[in-house]
């Protein structure tokens, strides 16, 4: 191998994304596999969609590099993973270096995620699960973000279980006039549970709390109907989403509870952890074991009766209570961090001696 000698082991990131988009959830994902993976490992990157993809795979394959490396990390793509792919895979396989890929979705099998409204969608639901046996079948190890997912794959027993991780936690103090609960992604999509949110927050203003709602999201995945005054929309991310912080009591996903969302881990809710703020959770499975393992917030059930419950919970919470979630989050993110994940994967590869 060529780690003989004590030198870090030399891995190929493949990424069926193009890494040059700030605000995808995907992208962000695997820019902190890349930058961790870099910091313990001898890296190379092959990334982008399909036709660039295809051109870098060849040119790989054809350098003589392919023999040199120890193991091969996929970070899979929602669309279908293309034959060329497959084949760069099987043939790094023939040649005993091993592979692990990490299967990020498959909301195209969920109706409330992906309507088969064309001849285009159904075509695409009916070929998403050959393309992807192929692609587990040209793999030597698989890795799902949850238990529940590799179970959709056919692995619920034998996956491998990669979540998303962390950032570093930030240290931001909550101003004692805090009053903003704080959302930050899309919430056209009726199963984000945007109505509910919104419904929830009415009430418990109705009920006398000073609370107000602040989304962060892209132009066009704004919430569903009218916009009250108490309601903010802003864009950004990183510092911009650190400046909303001194004003913000907790963080919330508001998610209904369906089929898909009892197995998805969303991205967010690690991100959430960074910020040092109480989680306010939905009853999804996934993302209601993270909240209670980790101490780091409220799970309650997915209406606006139940989220609203939840937010007079937090806003009736002594700063002490509310300082201790908040300390469990930032504890959180610190176990769930990005170099832990790389980590994860050498081992997955077994690269980690």
């Amino acid at each position: 191998m060529s780690n003989a000698g004590g030198a870090p082991p030399r891995l190929l990131l493949l990424s069926m994304y193009a890494l040059d988009r700030q605000d995808s959830g995907p992208t962000v994902r695997i820019r902190n596999m890349r930058d961790a993976l870099a910091g313990v490992t001898r890296l190379e990157v092959i990334a982008g969609y399909r036709r660039t993809r295809f051109a870098q795979l060849a040119r790989y394959a054809m350098s003589g590099r392919l023999r040199r490396l120890d193991g091969i990390y996929v970070e899979s793509s929602t669309f279908l993973p293309s034959p060329a792919d497959v084949a760069f895979l099987a043939l790094a396989r023939s040649l005993g270096i091993p592979v692990l890929t990490f299967l990020r979705d498959a909301y195209q099998l969920f109706p409330d995620y992906y309507a088969a409204s064309s001849l285009k969608r159904q075509v695409a639901r009916g070929l998403f699960m050959p393309a992807f046996r192929a692609l587990m079948a040209a793999s030597t190890r698989l890795a799902f973000p949850s238990r529940g997912l590799a179970a959709v794959f056919g692995h619920g027993h034998d996956g491998l279980l990669l979540p998303p991780g962390a950032s570093p936690p930030v240290d931001i103090p909550r101003r004692p006039d805090a009053n903003q609960l704080l959302y930050v992604g899309g919430l056209a999509l009726p199963a984000f549970g945007g109505e509910s949110l919104i419904a929830a927050v009415r009430q418990a203003r109705d009920a006398g709390h000073d609370i107000e709602l602040t989304v962060v999201c892209r132009p066009g995945e704004e919430p569903p109907g009218s916009r009250p005054d108490w309601l903010h929309l802003e864009q950004g991310s990183g510092t911009r989403i650190h400046e909303l912080l001194p004003r913000t009591v907790a963080t919330v996903i508001p998610r209904r509870r369906t089929a898909y969302n009892d197995l998805a881990v969303p991205v967010k809710l690690m991100e959430y952890l960074t910020y040092g703020r109480p989680l306010l959770v939905t009853d999804c499975r996934e993302q209601a074991r993270i909240v209670d393992e980790t101490s780091s917030g409220l799970v309650v059930p997915d209406s606006a009766e139940g989220i609203a419950s939840g937010i007079e919970q937090l806003f009736n919470a002594s700063a002490a209570r509310l300082d201790e979630l908040s300390e469990a989050a930032r504890r959180a993110a610190v176990a769930n961090s990005w170099h832990a994940r790389a980590r994860e994967v050498l081992s997955m590869l077994s690269l980690d001696a």
